[in-house]
């Protein structure tokens, strides 16, 4: 189905769940998911030790457990290590902040443990054990650390004094047992690049250095291909965030401080979330001549016909929307530079390449060049220096996850890989049109071409 984007908008904001309007941007997948779980819902208090979120609860643990399982078993794994974040949430489920600061001391670190025979551990602290309870389903064993802070739970064992002197380690230490009692003679891997030295050093002691490899290529390769619930978590962060984006460039008005626009961005996220599940929005901004808006004055007025520009998204059950939106403070009234306008059709016109070409067996370094001289064409870019058009998208905080599609990149487009295709640009004062664009959305690789999750203005103005 073709849609204009104001008729993308229209079906993407009328629906108050955060799904747009079937057979637009909903992928055939989504209709596996059953229709009462995606209507808007109030949330009850969770009984002890159930799941907190529906769509959570039908999270496909067995089949994520089963696809590392025969990457493990084809590798010669016996276990894994997992200290990212992201390796975290998407083995175990559970969408752990700590994890995300691997460095933390005194026992807080949270880290996953994936056996070869499919069982998955959390280690974490007595801080974060309730929430990684609620959000795992019953197979995840949940490993208590102690930590820091004082969890009383009504019974005499949390309540009874604790060793002020707790071990930093203890949680890398419990984790490396437990790998090393299952693992048998097989390799235990770990994101060895991302260890700090004394994790890495305590993690050789607990499994033998000779033993301890590097598993990051293997999680980079089992999340590329997202099974269908992934699909649809995908879909909703990328659609909150195209909400909240769009209500940000509805309420921005010129004579607004530049501060403002965190705040407003910051308000229409929340406000926008009517699951109450998005609870992280990252972003980067950009107003007027500043192509970042911490380089900018915080006292700059906005005036009538800047640019402006949001990179970034939301987050939803762990899983990260990244999307841009690029447009002229004051729409139509704006008046922009006819240069900023010819910048932002040029880089569009690269957009449009790319859906021409996007789909199943495309190369992915063939996509890069192509979409690339289409943006060269135009006199502003005699050489668009962008090291990628895109990348693939999952659990990452930093967003951009393992593939970016870039020069000489073989890999290829394939069904159930998730991608965010962008055209930025960054130009000083002094350049041809001072400022930050980009225009990114989001799009699942079907088995006969692509489903467009979001939607970004074919030009500069917006009338909405």
């Amino acid at each position: 189905m073709n849609a204009t984007r104001r008729q993308f908008n229209l079906f993407a904001l009328a629906s108050g769940a955060g799904l747009a309007t079937p057979g637009l941007a909903m992928a055939k997948t989504q209709q596996n998911m059953s229709e009462g779980s995606l209507n808007s819902f109030t949330l009850a208090p969770p009984e002890k030790g159930k799941n907190w979120h529906p769509l959570a609860a039908k999270r496909p643990h067995k089949d994520i457990m089963g696809r590392l399982q025969g990457i493990m078993k084809r590798e010669g794994y016996g276990a894994l290590i997992l200290m990212l974040g992201e390796n975290v949430c998407y083995s175990t489920g559970y969408f752990s902040m700590f994890a995300y600061l691997p460095s933390l001391p005194i026992g807080a670190q949270t880290i996953a443990v994936i056996t070869a025979d499919g069982d998955a551990h959390v280690c974490t602290s007595s801080y974060e054990a309730d929430d990684a309870r609620r959000q795992t389903v019953d197979e995840v064993k949940i490993e208590i650390m102690p930590g820091f802070v004082f969890i009383d739970d009504g019974t005499e064992e949390s309540r009874a004094e604790k060793d002020p002197a707790l071990d930093p380690l203890v949680t890398v230490k419990t984790a490396a047992k437990i790998a090393k009692d299952v693992a048998g003679k097989g390799k235990i891997g770990t994101e060895l690049g991302m260890l700090t030295w004394a994790f890495k050093d305590a993690m050789e002691k607990g499994v033998g250095a000779d033993r301890l490899v590097d598993c990051t290529g293997l999680m980079y390769e089992s999340r590329l291909i997202k099974f269908p619930w992934e699909i649809d978590m995908l879909r909703l962060s990328a659609q909150h965030a195209e909400r909240w984006m769009t209500r940000v460039a509805r309420e921005l008005k010129p004579g607004m401080n530049a501060t403002v626009i965190d705040k407003l961005c910051n308000v229409a996220a929340w406000e926008e979330d009517t699951e109450n599940s998005m609870s992280i929005v990252g972003k980067q901004t950009a107003i007027g001549p500043y192509w970042g808006i911490q380089l900018a004055p915080r006292n700059y007025v906005i005036q009538e016909g800047d640019v402006c520009r949001i990179d970034g998204g939301s987050t939803h059950l762990g899983y990260i929307s990244d999307i841009s939106r690029t447009w002229v403070v004051g729409g139509s009234e704006g008046k922009p530079d006819k240069k900023h306008v010819e910048t932002y059709d040029a880089l569009y016109a690269g957009i449009q390449k790319g859906l021409d070409m996007l789909g199943p067996g495309v190369v992915m370094g063939d996509f890069y060049e192509a979409v690339r001289a289409e943006v060269e064409k135009s006199p502003i870019f005699p050489s668009y220096a962008r090291g990628h058009v895109g990348h693939s998208i999952s659990v990452k905080p930093q967003a951009e996850d393992n593939i970016t599609i870039s020069r000489g990149q073989k890999v290829k487009f394939e069904p159930g890989m998730v991608v965010c295709v962008e055209f930025s640009y960054m130009a000083a004062q002094g350049a041809y049109a001072p400022g930050g664009y980009n225009i990114e959305d989001t799009f699942a690789i079907t088995e006969d071409g692509y489903d467009r999750f979001t939607m970004a203005n074919d030009h500069l103005i917006w009338n909405v």
